[in-house]
């Protein structure tokens, strides 16, 4: 479907499930949006394929990756998608390994502690072990940190 055949039969707002990256029957494990289109459909490349922006992400999809689905499958998905997010979250917590990262310049971090309330992580580097800093305060130093692996 072109843009032009898009936005003839949706309006702006339709909900949707969006796959940025994959289609799900592609790469069975790819991240989906449940979320509403914020733009009207527009072509797109040499091939004139539709794109159109969603709400919660900020390039626009295909629309060959763009779902459009009733109000009630929308918000089945959404609760779904809440509910699996609380149950990772749980699992995450109840995991007790310390965490291994690597910051935005190439530095290994790896967790000291964890603030039972806040959830927030005191890391100390693996090659600097003098280095104590909060995760958000690495972040924010170095341009990133990401995790690479877990350890008792």
């Amino acid at each position: 479907m072109n843009a032009e055949q898009f936005n003839a039969l949706y309006e702006v707002g339709v909900p949707v499930l969006a796959y940025p990256g994959f289609r799900p029957e592609d790469v069975p494990d790819t991240r989906r949006l449940v979320t509403r289109t914020r733009t009207k459909a527009q072509p797109a490349g040499l091939d004139r394929e539709g794109v159109v922006w969603v709400d919660g992400h900020g390039a626009y999809i295909a629309l060959t990756h763009v779902d459009v689905v009733s109000e009630d499958e929308w918000e089945a998905a959404r609760t779904a998608g809440a509910e699996a997010a609380k149950a990772k979250a749980a699992e995450e917590a109840a995991d007790r390994r310390r965490r291994i990262y690597i910051d935005g310049k190439g530095d290994g971090w790896i967790d000291l502690t964890v603030d039972p309330e806040t959830g927030e992580r005191e890391l100390t580097g693996i090659t600097n072990t003098w280095k104590i800093a909060s995760a958000d305060e690495v972040r924010n130093d170095t341009g990133g940190l990401q995790e690479i692996g877990r350890c008792w």
